[in-house]
Parts: C-alpha cells; sequence; structure tokens
C-alpha cells in the first residue's frame, strides 16, 4: 500500500507555507500541528464583506470583491468542518447573507453576481449571453446551501428550509443524469447531519444511481479536469465507498505520485489567454490550496507516514 512519505508531507508544508493564502497555511497548522483554530477563523475573517456574504478571491477563479454565494458557500465549508457553531458572527452572518439574497421565485441562489463580470475571472465565470446558467434555478449552489441551512437552521426560519428542500427534492428526483458541480453540491447537502432520515435515505438513493456515469475511473482522465473518485469517496465513512473501492484505491496512489516535486499539487485548468498576470495569481493560490486538499483527503484515508 502506498503511502505519502514524511518528506513528502515536509515539502508540502514548506510549499503551502511559501506559497500558500494565510488560510491554507493556518488549516494546515490546525490540522497537522496542533495550530489554533482562532488563527483559521481569523484568516477566513479577511475574505468576508461587510454584508455577511464572503468575496475577495476566496474563490481564486473568481476575483471579485463582491459578496457572492459561491464564496459563501465555500466558506461555510470549512466552517462546517470545523465545527463552528451558529452563533459564531462568521457563521450568522454569512447565513443572513444568504437568506437576504434568496430568488424567492426560483427557490434558488445566483451564483455569483451580475457585477462580478467587470472583475478579472475565470471564463466559466462570463455571464453575457448566459442567463439560464445563472438566473434560473441550479443544484449548484443551491442543493449545498440548503445543507448549511440545515446545520445552522437555528438561524432559519423552518419553512425557508422546507420549501427549499421540497424545491431541491423535486429537482435531484427528476435527473436521469448529472452534471459534476451539481454532485459535489449534493454530496454536500449530504453531509449536513440535521437532514431527516427519510430525506437522506431518498436523496442517497437517487444520487447512488447518478454517481457512477458522472465519476471518470480512467487514470488517464485524471491528467485534465474531470470528477474523480475521491471527490465524491472523500472519506472513508462515505456511503458510496464500498461500491467504487477498486477506484479509490487507485485514485489515491495516483495523487500520490502526482506530487509535484515542490511538494505542490498543481491545478489541471487554466484561463487560457484572459487576464495571464491574474490567472499566475490564482494559479499559486490554488496550488496551495489543492495541495491542502490531498493532503487532508490522504490524511483521512490513512495513507500519510506518521499519520496512519
Amino acid at each position: 500500500m502506498k503511502i505519502l512519505t514524511k518528506n513528502a508531507l515536509e515539502k508540502a508544508r514548506g510549499f503551502i507555507e511559501e506559497n500558500g493564502r494565510q488560510l491554507e497555511i493556518a488549516r494546515f497548522h490546525f490540522e497537522f500541528n496542533e495550530g489554533p483554530i482562532a488563527d483559521v477563523l481569523e484568516a477566513l475573517r479577511v475574505f468576508q464583506n461587510p454584508d455577511g456574504g464572503f468575496g475577495c478571491a476566496l474563490e481564486p477563479d473568481l476575483r471579485a470583491q463582491e459578496s457572492s454565494a459561491l464564496c459563501t458557500s465555500i466558506a461555510l465549508q470549512t466552517l462546517r468542518s470545523l465545527g463552528i457553531p451558529a452563533e459564531n458572527l462568521l457563521v450568522s452572518n454569512s447565513i443572513e447573507f444568504l437568506l437576504a439574497e434568496l430568488n424567492e421565485e426560483q427557490l434558488s441562489w445566483r451564483i455569483i453576481p451580475a457585477s462580478a463580470d467587470q472583475s478579472p475571472r475565470a471564463p466559466w465565470w462570463y455571464q453575457k449571453g448566459r442567463k439560464e446558467q445563472f438566473e434560473l434555478f441550479s443544484l449548484n449552489p443551491t442543493s449545498e446551501i440548503l445543507g448549511y441551512l440545515y446545520d445552522y437552521q437555528s438561524n432559519v426560519p423552518s419553512e425557508v428550509v422546507e420549501r427549499i428542500s421540497e424545491r431541491v427534492y423535486s429537482e435531484i428526483m427528476s435527473l436521469e443524469k448529472i452534471e459534476m458541480h451539481d454532485l459535489l453540491c449534493c454530496l454536500r447537502l449530504l453531509k449536513s447531519e440535521n437532514l431527516s432520515e427519510p430525506f437522506r435515505d431518498q436523496l442517497s438513493s437517487k444520487i447512488c444511481t447518478l454517481v457512477e456515469e458522472a465519476i471518470c475511473c480512467d487514470q488517464d482522465g485524471w491528467k485534465d479536469y474531470c470528477l474523480r473518485p475521491l471527490q465524491v469517496v472523500d472519506r472513508p465513512q462515505s456511503p458510496f465507498a464500498s461500491d467504487l473501492k477498486e477506484a479509490i484505491d487507485l485514485n489515491i496512489e495516483y495523487e500520490i505520485q502526482s506530487q509535484e516535486a515542490n511538494g505542490s499539487w498543481a491545478p489541471t485548468w487554466s484561463w487560457d489567454d484572459q487576464y495571464p498576470k491574474e490567472w499566475e495569481e490564482a494559479k499559486r493560490e490554488w496550488a496551495g490550496i489543492l495541495t491542502l486538499e490531498k493532503l487532508l483527503l490522504l490524511k483521512r484515508f490513512n495513507r500519510i507516514e506518521n499519520f496512519a
């Protein structure tokens, strides 16, 4: 069984400390060196705007300062993983922002604001001529955000949770196939501990029928941007782990082998020729994020020397 060596971990640490944002540095030390959780929260606070939402390039491919459902959902991923309670202002203010931004007619969130078109961004965040993608109901990010409303339901009117749950449930159950980012958002919904068992079981059963077609299990395909098995089964306890065991083992070995000589894992995508200066900054930030993510995955699967 292949593991990430102590030396490889040290190279990754060095890369994060030299090239990563303060957020990834603080998270690394919290996860691997018993660093203070307060440092993580303080680093995350930098990305929160006065309206309670998160922006400021928390998602490196979107350089807009304005708050967005996209960046706010990313912040809540971190806050939930750390077990931060609902009364914390980072949480309560972000939930307040999301409730204010809810499209009551669609029961959905616009993933990024229209004003983001004024800032450097990746080509897939260009909004002109793509009204349906940005203004109509979408599981990305609505299903994920629903999970956070369940997580922090003491901050949310119950009727709002019920209405969005019905809308998300109806959409998922109608699907014959699922786009990878929609799937990832649905998987984050399933991570909420506050879902009712019938709701969770029905969604899990349906998503199980959609997962296989969405995942790329071809190692050659992993060199490009695609949905890898470890993005679906990101911990041994995943409900989809048993069906993907062989693919997961191969993916773990692939991730260990694909670490760069400088200790990092690099993004498999680019902005083409758009905003070259900003892309270089985003690329460096992504490398720090991805390096931390790979280390956390390997730690959860007991595949790091001295952390097994």
